[in-house]
């Protein structure tokens, strides 16, 4: 099965974005490939979602929020476990299915990814983490391997244990000894075991950051930089000069914007309940809210958000208060958009758009970390 867009649709996207600021911070804005209207969902993700925004339009709002119970948690998964990515990737890309020792003897299953033909680039490793009450590599893994395709590189996903059944700290654990396992293996990794890219999307940011968090409070350094796709970084809802969660702050055409507030405001309460899915009621700990904690010394990280997404202000607001404390960073905000866009690849021009932007931000840090003479030379090219 292909593409269900032209090729067109994405070089569009890319010759219509534009570089803006956001609270002085550079910020990369990707605009509808082929509309101007002013904050109008993309027309291919409207067509999918119109019914479904109707339904929220005129739904009660105490009927919006999170169900943490055993059944509401099943119903969750249900949404999130679907495979919604089409298979698009024609490169063979081999998958190895392996195992790695927790601290308490289970055995978590990882998957390893390489291209099949040609040489496989081993000078760094993208390590890859999904949601934690639900999805699965398998949700995202046409975009794993569309990341493969497009750079070499070897990459990593892991099935790391979900809460509630597993609360918190396991798989937070699961998911650092996982990136200490790729340290520990040159032999599989090459010089990659020790330039590691770490990435994850919605709480799955949240497990990236904390397996960064770790690297440097152990002083390993194995991150080299990390990619957070519309992150869930304060789940505490701690509110400053960079954050506060307004719908003003979100522009809605006019013909959607009933359903597109009540899609933002559902899934922003559905992040407060996040205490009884974790076990804990201690989110504010600098593991579960990365956004109240010192940044400084953080790796260059990458920040992409939708812009109709409940997360998007947490987001930015975490990028400037990166760059603030001397961090390199990267932000993309995709026009028309909300959550969880890189679980549509060949669905939507906008993420095959995002694997582009992750590829190039990988490529440049690479570059950077890597020795001047011959081995300066770091030649992984986008397709």
């Amino acid at each position: 099965m292909g593409k269900k867009y032209e090729e067109s649709l994405l070089y569009a996207l890319k010759n219509r974005q534009k570089m803006e600021e956001y609270q002085g911070v550079p910020l990369l804005v990707k605009n509808l490939p082929d509309s101007d209207e002013k904050g109008a969902m993309d027309p291919r993700l409207y067509e999918d979602s119109k019914k479904n925004l109707k339904i929220m339009a005129w739904m009660p709002s105490f009927l919006m929020k999170m169900d943490t119970s055993e059944k509401g948690i099943a119903n969750l998964r249900k949404m999130f476990n679907g495979v919604k990515s089409v298979p698009c990737v024609e490169e063979k890309i081999t998958i190895e299915n392996r195992l790695v020792k927790a601290e308490d003897e289970y055995q978590i299953p990882v998957r390893i990814y390489k291209k099949s033909s040609g040489e496989v680039d081993t000078k760094a490793v993208f390590y890859y983490i999904h949601g934690f009450f639900g999805g699965s590599p398998d949700v995202v893994e046409e975009a794993v391997k569309m990341f493969v395709a497009k750079t070499g590189l070897v990459a990593v996903s892991v099935d790391y244990r979900l809460a509630p059944e597993n609360p918190y700290p396991t798989g937070h654990k699961d998911c650092y000894r996982v990136l200490q396992w790729i340290g520990e293996n040159k032999e599989l990794f090459g010089e990659g075991a020790y330039r590691i890219f770490v990435s994850g999307d919605s709480a799955g940011g949240n497990l990236a950051q904390y397996c960064t968090t770790r690297d440097m409070e152990d002083g390993k350094h194995l991150i080299k930089g990390q990619l957070l796709l519309y992150p869930t970084l304060n789940m505490a809802q701690v509110q400053d000069e960079y954050y506060k969660p307004e719908l003003e702050q979100y522009e809605m055409a006019p013909k959607q914007k009933r359903g597109v507030n009540k899609m933002v405001g559902m899934f922003a309460g559905m992040s407060g309940g996040l205490e009884s899915v974790l076990g804990t009621k201690d989110v504010k700990n600098n593991y579960l809210n990365p956004y109240t904690k010192n940044p400084e010394g953080t790796p260059p990280t990458f920040l992409t958000v939708g812009e109709h997404d409940f997360l998007k202000m947490e987001t930015l607001g975490y990028g400037v208060k990166l760059h603030k404390a001397g961090v390199e960073i990267k932000m993309v905000l995709y026009k028309g958009f909300g959550h969880a866009y890189i679980d549509n690849i060949g669905v939507y021009p906008q993420s095959e758009d995002c694997i582009d932007e992750m590829a190039n931000f990988v490529r440049e840090h690479c570059e950077k970390t890597l020795r001047t003479g011959e081995n300066s030379l770091f030649s992984f090219g986008l397709k």
